[in-house]
């Protein structure tokens, strides 16, 4: 393939040398005698048009109606691209996604993740794995979420550093008397005094 450059400076010289191709090709090393004058008459259909030529322009793969026989069969079969390509033997899924994009944009299935949990049942779900007794495996049963995803919750509302847990301290057990208690109140008047 050449350039625009390289293609312009061969009919140049080609309008140069009076049309000959020998010489051109002599002088360059390329085209070939074919080639040449295929590019001298685009470039005298230019010249008369005005239009420039962008480049080869390639026939389409597939007719119009092949387009739309496809993007039909899609819409009217389950929007499911393999199917719809193992039917009709044509086009590849990643065709037939831009044509229904193309075509049928309204209508294409759009795929959306599982449930939506508001900011707050996300910090009811992490208060509740901060405060657990149990596992962390049961907190998140009940708040219908994987394990893996309770401790996402935790990491995007405290921060992955933070290691929180809010666990009760387990007191001693008070006494059962009364004299005992007062003594108890007592030494931790003593201690907060101090």
């Amino acid at each position: 393939m050449y350039s625009i450059e390289q293609q312009t400076k061969a009919i140049k010289l080609y309008i140069k040398y009076d049309q000959s191709t020998a010489y051109v090709i002599h002088e360059l090393g390329y085209p070939d005698r074919k080639t040449l004058p295929i590019w001298y008459a685009a470039y005298l259909k230019e010249q008369e048009t005005g239009i420039l030529k962008d480049g080869y322009s390639r026939y389409p793969k597939y007719s119009s109606e092949q387009k739309i026989t496809a993007v039909k069969y899609y819409l009217e079969h389950g929007c499911r691209l393999s199917r719809t390509v193992k039917a009709l033997g044509y086009p590849s899924r990643e065709t037939l996604r831009d044509w229904c994009k193309e075509l049928a944009s309204e209508t294409r299935k759009k795929r959306v993740g599982g449930i939506q949990y508001s900011q707050e049942q996300k910090k009811d779900g992490v208060i509740a794995l901060c405060t657990r007794t149990g596992s962390a495996k049961d907190i998140a049963k009940e708040c219908g979420v994987t394990r893996a995803a309770l401790y996402n919750w935790k990491n995007d509302l405290l921060g992955k550093g933070d290691s929180i847990t809010l666990t009760k301290k387990k007191d001693k057990p008070l006494p059962d008397d009364r004299d005992s208690l007062l003594s108890e109140i007592e030494s931790l008047k003593r201690q907060f005094i101090d």
